[in-house]
């Protein structure tokens, strides 16, 4: 409930700090701490069930967003369920899926924070105000459309791999419901960051 209002009110340099690095560090200590000791069955249903709400809550929360950056919030919350994705599966390959995943998102998610301050001098803040910026800025738009295309997982832009790979890991663990759901929260998902562009 907290993101988009920080996303909002922070300077963007600290809400990228804020979108990347919990999810770099928790993803690090997670996965040393499957490498080290398997956990049980429960435990990994409960790793399920926290991706599937994750995936869910941030595509559909991120469909009434009217501002640039709380689409961004709302996805990142979406990205996190992605990311659980890989390591709930509690295998090598979801494993490393996960870190193919941190990686692009990291790379994604500088990218379309170094836009936004461009963005904010342009006096853009909200997404009904992007239209113009094809013509006033012509590189920042097309730099933050194919950002934003790779956030939604359009192929055959990296953030569309970093799905693929993560919702193949699912399928290769027996996790046959949450590969769906991540399928189905994508494409709502599309919609909401599609928008942008």
């Amino acid at each position: 409930m907290w993101a988009p209002d920080i996303y909002e009110g922070s300077p963007t340099p600290v809400t990228a700090f804020l979108s990347i690095a919990p999810k770099i560090s928790i993803s690090a200590n997670m996965s040393r701490v499957s490498i080290v000791a398997s956990y049980g069955g429960t435990l990994q249903q409960i790793f399920f069930f926290c991706s599937i709400a994750s995936m869910i809550l941030g595509a559909l929360a991120a469909m009434a967003q009217t501002k640039v950056k709380r689409p961004l919030a709302h996805s990142s919350i979406g990205h996190v369920g992605y990311i659980r994705t890989g390591f709930s599966c509690g295998t090598i390959e979801g494993i490393q899926s996960l870190l193919i995943g941190i990686f692009i998102y990291a790379s994604m998610t500088i990218d379309a924070f170094a836009i936004v301050p461009a963005l904010w001098q342009t006096r853009v803040k909200y997404i009904a105000d992007l239209g113009a910026l094809a013509k006033t800025n012509p590189i920042s738009a097309m730099t933050f459309s194919i950002t934003m295309f790779s956030y939604a997982g359009i192929p055959p832009l990296a953030g569309f791999c970093r799905k693929f790979y993560l919702f193949f890991a699912a399928l290769g663990c027996g996790a046959y419901f949450l590969a769906p759901v991540g399928v189905v929260t994508s494409v709502i998902g599309r919609w909401a960051a599609g928008r942008l562009p």
